[in-house]
């Protein structure tokens, strides 16, 4: 009896020193949409890819998480300044800043996507001049190396406005992620959308402050576990 309480009181002082530690604070950019992220009218985060992922590396690290809710063009000077430990479904070239890396998570790549009456590209230097549709605070580093001074960009203020609007027809290119169009066409499936331009394939990932005190060492073994068990990839399963 005397060890079956030694036990129990071993396992609730871990339980307690694990809550007691401070929560892992994701940025969720407030112009994605699902299948990236889902905002309620406050513009708090209740669904997604990044709830979920961000939810499941905290639970590895046995702590608590929450989100911080900010426009994109602040991710990266407040992951400077420790206002959030990490954002994920990002690249370096899209953030300013020296952050911490963990390894790729998430397939995905830049498209051009088009309307279906818009015509064929047989090269991206074709959108030279064009205005395309694109998302404020988004950073598209490729195309704006191809097209130079004749990256033309029609900003919406989300992911989800930018598709809704090529499928009106009101432009006809628009610079995407495969996830994001894939989702949208599984929710609308005759929707006059088709994938115009592979611009490159790439593994997304997460990158953590260097303000944040989260042992990185711990944060990549955890994350090398959740991919090589299956975790992640259940995760992205579920928006596919």
């Amino acid at each position: 009896m005397r060890r079956l309480a030694t036990l129990l009181s071993t396992v609730l002082m871990g339980t307690a020193a694990a809550q007691s530690l401070p929560p892992l604070r994701f940025v969720a950019a407030t112009n994605n949409a699902l299948p990236i992220a889902e905002f309620d009218a406050s513009e708090h985060l209740v669904g997604g890819m990044v709830k979920d992922l961000g939810e499941l590396i905290a639970a590895g690290l046995d702590r608590p998480v929450s989100f911080v809710p900010m426009p994109a063009k602040r991710v990266s000077a407040a992951l400077l300044a420790g206002e959030a430990d990490a954002v994920c479904f990002v690249l370096p070239e899209w953030l300013q800043g020296d952050f911490r890396w963990t390894r790729g998570l998430i397939p995905d790549a830049s498209l051009v996507a088009a309307h279906a009456d818009a015509p064929a590209l047989k090269t991206l230097e074709q959108l030279a001049g064009q205005p395309l549709g694109t998302v404020q605070g988004y950073s598209y580093p490729r195309a704006e190396q191809a097209l130079g001074k004749w990256f033309r960009r029609s900003d919406v203020p989300s992911m989800a406005a930018n598709l809704r609007r090529l499928a009106a027809g009101k432009v006809r290119y628009a610079l995407v992620e495969k996830t994001s169009l894939q989702f949208f066409l599984h929710e609308q499936p005759n929707a006059p959308v088709r994938i115009a331009w592979v611009i490159h394939q790439f593994d997304a990932r997460c990158a953590f402050s260097p303000r944040s005190g989260v042992p990185f060492a711990e944060l990549a073994s955890v994350l090398d576990r959740l991919v090589s068990d299956g975790s992640v990839e259940r995760v992205l399963a579920r928006y596919r």
